[in-house]
């Protein structure tokens, strides 16, 4: 269905649909100031979505993400660590780097278990190929951690592993894996 413009001057208001009940007219995006130069986020008006419960759930729930966004961004640190223990983490699994590495990434209990499960081979869909990681995300946990979701590649399979990151006297480390 095509939506219409209108030519006239005047606001759109509500329409008959064919059985002679008013439809309140669909959500308007318009553009909200910007919190930085060059910057604009999306908003949608708020009266008509509360009146119009036809707006697809998914503006419905991406407008209430979008408020409910607080203080806890991650800090770049953080996105640079994870990034490359990740890569360093898939490396390894693919021996192509020792375990010894991950010694200043890795808690020693969770070195260990790499180490076991690339002594035996466990590593999941290696006969497919290297490891290559494509996208990963991180959560707030809490002030000093943050879990992990990533996606890697090994042929033509998409893989995934969770994770948590925290914050140590010495820097991040990677304290718990999950590999699928």
């Amino acid at each position: 269905m095509r939506a219409r413009t209108r030519r006239s001057g005047r606001e759109p208001g509500p329409t008959q649909d064919g059985a002679g009940d008013a439809v309140s007219p669909a959500p308007v995006a318009t553009c909200a100031p910007a919190s930085q130069p060059g910057e604009c986020r999306s908003r949608i008006d708020r009266k008509t979505l509360r009146a119009n419960r036809s707006a697809p759930a998914g503006i419905r729930r991406a407008h209430r993400v979008a408020h409910t966004v607080g203080d806890r961004a991650e800090p770049s640190e953080a996105r640079e660590f994870v990034a490359k223990a990740l890569r360093i983490l898939l490396e390894v699994l693919d021996r192509r780097r020792p375990v010894a590495q991950l010694n200043t990434l890795c808690e020693s209990a969770l070195v260990h278990t790499v180490g076991v499960l690339v002594a035996g081979d466990h590593t999941p869909s290696r006969a497919l190929g290297a490891a290559v990681l494509i996208k990963f995300q991180l959560f707030p946990a809490d002030d000093h951690a943050f879990e992990l979701i990533a996606m890697y590649q090994r042929g033509p399979r998409r893989l995934a592993l969770a994770g948590r990151v925290e914050r140590t006297a010495t820097g991040w480390k990677l304290t718990a894996l999950r590999l699928t």
